[in-house]
């Protein structure tokens, strides 16, 4: 299933750069689900007060940070156009992430099914056990990944962003083979994405690293990454910052892009 943020910027960024005046423009997406009914109340919001910015604060529960900080400085440097095409690339790009991470697990848990079906074949096979017996064996062997997929998951979700508890399960999340990987890959990924899209929109370096650190979604990963404020807040680099338990490769990459 699509974002509909990515055609409902992209739409908002083609109609402002057309030359549609800005309240005219938010009226048309309102048909775009729920969050084009939410610019549907924006631009009525937008209408009286003038200000897009002072609209969408009004209404930033149900938009991220990085959503309301870029508006705001597309507002203020007259590029609004070109903010809602990054921030529909954004979100697009996510999607992607998303479905790449989802494709690549996809094979591990085919191979996982495969084994509880194949596996107990000889003994069916040979007269051991009848279809029930067959049956209940597939189930069991599922069972050993099910149910503590179900309760990690679980817990994942339903435990606050951040905490004690948060980082320890999240670290537990990234030593699971392919899943741990896949979790890190998301993180550093999303962190670098939004960093870069903050610093091209023109946003300070410090708010920046701050935005890109609030779209990271691991606890551990997090907190690997979060020294590169305290670094910037020093005049340092921000890989200055980062920790040393962070993939080399991810760590050597950054520093060349500060260093051009």
């Amino acid at each position: 299933m699509g974002d509909p943020r990515v055609n409902l910027y992209h739409n908002l960024s083609v109609m402002l750069a057309a030359g549609v005046p800005l309240v005219r423009t938010l009226q048309t997406v309102h048909k775009q689900g729920r969050i084009g009914r939410i610019f549907q109340r924006i631009a009525a919001a937008a209408a009286a007060s003038s200000s897009l910015a002072e609209a969408v604060e009004q209404h930033k529960k149900h938009f991220e940070p990085l959503d309301v900080v870029l508006i705001r400085v597309g507002e203020e440097t007259g590029q609004l156009a070109e903010v809602f095409e990054m921030l529909s690339q954004w979100y697009e790009f996510r999607l992607r992430l998303r479905r790449t991470i989802t494709s690549g697990l996809v094979l591990p848990a085919l191979m996982i099914h495969a084994l509880a079906i194949l596996g107990p074949v000889p003994t069916f096979a040979l007269g051991g056990w009848d279809s029930s017996q067959y049956l209940r064996s597939i189930i069991g062997i599922l069972l050993l990944f099910y149910i503590p997929a179900a309760v990690v998951l679980g817990i994942v979700f339903l435990t606050p962003r951040q905490g004690l508890l948060r980082t320890v399960l999240d670290g537990l999340v990234l030593g699971i083979p392919v899943l741990g990987s896949a979790v890190r890959n998301l993180s550093l990924s999303r962190y670098s994405k939004v960093f870069a899209i903050a610093l091209k929109a023109g946003i300070p370096i410090l708010r920046a690293t701050e935005l890109a650190l609030e779209a990271v979604p691991n606890a551990v990963i997090r907190r690997a990454v979060s020294g590169g404020v305290e670094a910037v807040k020093r005049g340092d680099n921000v890989s200055s910052g980062f920790s040393r338990l962070l993939p080399s490769d991810f760590v050597a990459i950054w520093q060349v892009g500060e260093e051009t």
